[in-house]
């Protein structure tokens, strides 16, 4: 179908979407150039909007309190979809992709331009959404997402040399303890300068499958699983707590078993293996303190925390040619306990 007919499709639905808010779209030629924020699960900071300049069903109070500080969307609703005003039957999500049907015509992709949501924070205020802007890069549908405002939306992922950083759509949402719900009630927009979005990037694709072989024999991995496991490694969340214990655009070598990720082999020593609940195997934190403001450096707080988790409270399990990391030791474990990923640093100071 060629791009005008698809606008024109569109603009049936969605009263001239199509070409509007061309501030917003997407250049998916800088892609490769977004700036990381390595600290969130999957936020945006509200920091510098006004108390009366966010549209939201909230008090006063309740917008005054997220002023100054970073929040994370939680989830979306597929139930608050809404064509133009105009709720659809059904809207749910393909792999990356949103699709929906008003009761005639079946959209997806470019065609939801200027669909509505509602959208939810982890502190329980709901924000107002819309799609400016959708586009697909190497079979995964990218998103231009915005806040709206009385000043106008403002891209939920912030913006990168002058463009709006994609989003991208993915099943369920992750609690505060950056835990992934399955809920197939929800999904989450997953900034691609954020862990969740990023570990896609990275060929971690949630809804995707790969074999893993040892010797003549092969199982079917599902990647969701190391999609789990990659959002705590972005962060550093070594406790599976939550709590990110790393900095925006540190730099690390991280590489699997399936061979998504190949190592680059930097020299560094191996930080950690990972597996969906957070560290299995600690050898040193990333960073000595990654937040500055904190009263104690970041082993300390892996040791009050979960000590066990430390590579010196398990002996040779912490092996590193003895780890079931490796498929020749872990191929017939499950991937609840077994690592899945592994990544090296040199400990930033």
């Amino acid at each position: 179908m060629r791009t005008s007919q698809l606008c024109y499709l569109a603009s049936l639905f969605l009263m001239g979407a199509c070409g509007s808010h061309s501030d917003l779209s997407l250049d998916l030629t800088k892609l490769n150039s977004i700036e990381p924020n390595d600290s969130q699960v999957n936020g945006f900071s509200v920091n510098g909007l006004t108390v009366n300049g966010l549209t939201v069903n909230s008090s006063a109070a309740s917008i005054s309190s997220t002023i100054h500080r970073t929040n994370d969307l939680a989830n979306v609703r597929f139930d608050s979809a809404a064509l133009h005003g105009h709720q659809p039957a059904q809207v749910w999500l393909t792999q990356s992709t949103l699709e929906a049907n008003d009761g005639q015509t079946s959209l997806s992709g470019a065609q939801l331009v200027g669909t509505t949501f509602a959208g939810k924070l982890l502190d329980g205020m709901n924000i107002p959404l819309r799609i400016e802007d959708v586009q697909v890069s190497n079979g995964v549908t990218l998103y231009s997402v915005s806040i709206l405002t009385d000043a106008g939306p403002i891209p939920l992922c912030a913006t990168s040399n002058g463009s709006p950083i994609p989003s991208i759509a993915l099943a369920g949402f992750w609690d505060k303890s950056a835990t992934h719900v399955d809920d197939a009630s929800a999904f989450t927009f997953g900034c691609v300068n954020a862990a969740i979005g990023k570990c896609v990037l990275w060929g971690y694709r949630p809804w995707e499958q790969t074999t893993e072989c040892r010797n003549n024999s092969c199982k079917t991995r599902n990647l969701i699983d190391w999609h789990r496991a990659c959002v705590r490694l972005v962060r550093a969340d070594y406790c599976g707590d939550g709590i990110a214990h790393t900095r925006s655009g540190t730099h690390i070598n991280v590489y699997d078993q399936l061979g998504i990720q190949q190592s680059s082999n930097p020299g560094w020593a191996i930080e950690s293996e990972w597996r969906q609940d957070g560290a299995a195997c600690i050898n040193h934190t990333r960073w000595l303190q990654a937040d500055s403001n904190w009263t104690e450096n970041d082993l300390a707080y892996v040791q009050s925390v979960c000590p066990d988790r430390l590579a010196t409270a398990k002996g040779s399990r912490c092996d590193e040619s003895k780890s079931t990391y490796n498929t020749q030791f872990g191929f017939n474990k499950s991937s609840d306990d077994r690592p899945l990923i592994r990544n090296e640093s040199p400990q930033y100071e």
